[in-house]
């Protein structure tokens, strides 16, 4: 907090450590910061806290055990008496300086000084500002668990535990932004996960050098993705769903958890993942892969078909004769190009606008943008009718998705194609498909290429991205992420299975 050495030391005098704090945190000016003074024994001691962030209770029982001390036993070592005796809370620490002591006060613990102690004492009793774990909006199942992460990193790391009893499983704290000290959990599973990928994401999180980090988990994908920023690509996947989570922890992915954000970060990640959701393996194998094949295709349909469409239609010559149906009869009285980018943009304004509203008003809304900017706009003759189809099968397709970055991405490569159409017509598409292949290509997540396992190409792991395999039968975790333990079954237990089987056969 200070680059002055002595300033940062914890003074005998409790005198010169009250006016620090008081100087330093604006006691008075600031009326959270609580301020209290003690006797214990014959010795002054002081306490600095922030309403609302303490537990009063907890703290109030701590303190009568304080006081029951004779004056007598208090004479010599006060603070080591207190700490080992009389302060009864488990979570209980010594600090020597002032920084950490700082810290932990603006994290919402109690600092606790005591008059002639070049100590102080750490009570890690607050009281989080929390909401009760609730459903997804974003994820949801038909079944499954309706939890889903809260903004307290406390709880988040408590929902994942309750799902992997792991001791193996680690949650390393890393405070980001001089000002802020924001917390942030790097989450993996020790004898699981590379080392390698472990210690170049903490690296690249010791090096964010920022003030704060007030947009927590997106101010920090943007410092660590490395100089693809530019690349509308997500390269990490983000969940609000714990047992999401602990499946990709289990494969060997790295999760961040960042106080303040229900979101919890995946990484590395593909497209693949984009494009999966929890609802798959809550149901049938044949009904998951089913749900599967029918997500990738609205997700290829949301990009392709609107470009497509429109580059057939703007070079009929180019059409055979089974397609020359295509086409529209009446195409209204502005051009075709630019009434898929006028749709696009009606969209995107519609959908901004149901986020933005009260949920109450969020159906008007909608019937606002379905019938009076879609079906009057026909009537009028601004659009024609496959304009305002194409767009809606577009529009739905990319929603199929439960990752909004990615469906973000996949509306915002749509619009590149149309307007591509627009100026060079059917060449037009073909050059943006393919500029589109090369970006795919050459994205790469924390080293791992965007496309795997199509390419490069492993077909055992192909398998399992295009269809929902029975979990038996996933043996292996992603050779991409190089996992310390590819099996995920332990050796002796298949060899309890095969000797149970040769039993079975002498029976």
């Amino acid at each position: 907090m200070t680059d002055n050495n002595e300033e940062q030391k914890i003074h005998k005098e409790l005198d010169d450590n009250i006016n620090y704090l008081k100087e330093l945190l604006g006691v008075g000016e600031s009326f959270d910061i609580v301020f209290r003074e003690y006797k214990v024994g014959r010795r002054r001691a002081a306490s600095f806290s922030i309403n609302g962030m303490t537990n009063d209770v907890l703290l109030t029982n701590i303190f009568q055990d304080m006081m029951l001390f004779n004056q007598e036993d208090l004479t010599v070592n006060t603070l080591q008496k207190i700490f080992y005796s009389r302060a009864t809370h488990s979570q209980v620490k010594l600090v020597d300086a002032m920084d950490p002591a700082l810290t932990s006060l603006l994290s919402g613990e109690l600092v606790f000084f005591i008059d002639g102690e070049t100590q102080a004492i750490v009570f890690d009793a607050r009281a989080y500002p929390v909401r009760a774990p609730a459903e997804s909006n974003i994820e949801k199942v038909t079944r499954g668990s309706r939890d889903s992460f809260v903004e307290t990193i406390p709880f988040n790391t408590a929902l994942i535990r309750r799902r992997l009893r792991d001791p193996n499983l680690r949650f390393e704290i890393v405070k980001i932004g001089s000002r802020s000290q924001t917390d942030v959990a790097v989450c993996y599973i020790k004898d699981i996960t590379n080392p390698e990928l472990v210690d170049k994401i903490k690296e690249r999180l010791n090096k964010i050098n920022v003030d704060g980090i007030p947009m927590a988990e997106k101010a920090i994908e943007e410092f660590i993705v490395g100089g693809r920023r530019w690349n509308p690509l997500p390269l990490v996947r983000y969940t609000e769903r714990p047992d999401v989570v602990a499946v990709h922890m289990l494969e060997g992915h790295v999760c961040l958890v960042v106080d303040t954000s229900p979101n919890i970060m995946i990484l590395p990640t593909t497209l693949w993942h984009h494009v999966q959701h929890v609802e798959e393996y809550h149901q049938h194998v044949l009904v998951g892969s089913y749900l599967r094949l029918v997500r990738l295709g609205g997700v290829g349909l949301s990009l392709i078909l609107p470009p497509l469409w429109l580059s057939l239609v703007l070079q009929r010559h180019l059409l055979p004769a089974s397609l020359a149906f295509l086409g529209p009869r009446d195409p209204g009285i502005v051009p075709l190009g630019i009434q898929f980018i006028v749709a696009e943009l009606g969209v995107e304004l519609v959908r901004m606008a149901t986020v933005h509203v009260p949920a109450a008003q969020s159906t008007a809304l909608g019937f606002i943008g379905a019938f009076m900017l879609g079906e009057y706009a026909t009537k009028v003759g601004l659009f024609g009718n496959e304009t305002i189809l194409y767009t809606a099968i577009a529009a739905v397709g990319a929603f199929a998705t439960p990752s909004v970055e990615f469906a973000l991405a996949v509306r915002l490569f749509r619009v590149i194609l149309l307007l591509l159409v627009l100026f060079f017509k059917l060449p037009g598409l073909l050059f943006g498909l393919v500029a589109l292949f090369v970006l795919l290509v050459t994205t790469k997540s924390f080293d791992v290429p965007y496309l795997w396992p199509a390419i490069p190409f492993n077909f055992s792991a192909m398998k399992g991205v295009i269809l929902r395999l029975p979990i038996p039968s996933k043996l292996l975790r992603p050779a991409a992420l190089k996992p310390q333990t590819r099996v995920r079954y332990r050796e002796e237990n298949n060899k309890d299975k095969d000797e149970d089987k040769d039993e079975d056969k002498d029976k």
